[in-house]
């Protein structure tokens, strides 16, 4: 994730110094990422003191305060209970609910792992995509499917209907698509919905809304590809385009959780404290 500006101030929040141990109960040796959600431990969680950690540890997410500005390598990190070394601080840059945040649709994470959809079949000539599962039926209206390897492979659709396990797409498929191909699915602009990659720097394609996570609300969506510069995506511009390497960015405000009664996921700065 990158931060694009704040709506309040304009310009996006200076980092600032952080005590960061990317790891609960042990000293880390585990690499994170610059662009990584950053969060606090819970508060009765004091085993080995109180720290800011990785935000992809269990529960994901809960106690949100930034995001790294800095890699964390895999040594020199330490608890604030080690035995003979003090914490190691990391630059770190607050999100509030004013500030607008890009994440990446990428291919893969930057630890290397798979982030693309796959199990998908569509027939030439056709307008039907058919996923294994798209969860809620409409839910993906406005979204944008483009497939990163096959025989459509470059192929960019624009999706206008969503039964719950296939979508359709404005404009047909110049070539068949199967199980195997991999694609990237880009939510609606304003969309609730998106899924994390594993190193919670990115976002991981994922076209059914069940195993995606409602912490944002939505803003633009864009498109980066040769020849092509950043630009919001557009059904009018962009629907049946065939573009090698294009790149997927959606801009949003982090919000946690999915309505005001629910616990569990929040800005630290904002909101009560998870304690467990």
């Amino acid at each position: 994730m990158i931060i694009v500006k704040d709506l309040i101030g304009g310009n996006k929040p200076e980092p600032i110094l952080i005590h960061y141990n990317g790891t609960l109960d042990a000293d880390s040796v585990t690499k994170r990422y610059a662009g990584s959600f950053v969060k606090q431990m819970d508060l009765n969680d004091i085993d080995n003191g109180l720290f800011f950690t990785f935000g992809g540890l269990a529960s994901a997410m809960e106690n949100t305060v930034g995001i790294l500005a800095e890699d964390q390598p895999i040594t020199g990190n330490y608890l604030p209970n080690a035995t003979a070394l003090g914490m190691t601080t990391r630059l770190m840059y607050p999100i509030f609910p004013s500030t607008v945040l890009r994440g990446e649709y990428s291919r893969t994470d930057k630890a290397g792992a798979a982030n693309t959809d796959t199990g998908a079949t569509a027939t030439a000539a056709a307008t039907t995509f058919t996923a294994a599962a798209t969860g809620t039926a409409d839910r993906t209206i406005g979204g944008w499917i483009y497939m990163v390897t096959g025989a459509a492979a470059g192929e960019l659709h624009y999706v206008t209907d969503d039964d719950g396990s296939g979508v359709i797409t404005t404009s047909a498929w110049a070539n068949a698509v199967v199980a195997t191909d991999t694609f990237l699915f880009i939510w609606p602009a304003c969309s609730n919905y998106i899924l994390y990659d594993a190193t919670y720097s990115g976002l991981k394609s994922e076209i059914d809304d069940s195993a995606c996570v409602k912490h944002i609300q939505g803003i633009m969506t864009y498109i980066q590809a040769p020849g092509i510069p950043l630009q919001p995506l557009a059904r009018d511009l962009h629907d049946a385009l065939v573009v090698a390497n294009a790149r997927f960015f959606h801009d949003f405000v982090w919000c946690g959780l999915g309505d005001l009664g629910a616990s569990g996921v929040a800005l630290n700065w904002v909101r009560n404290q998870t304690a467990a």
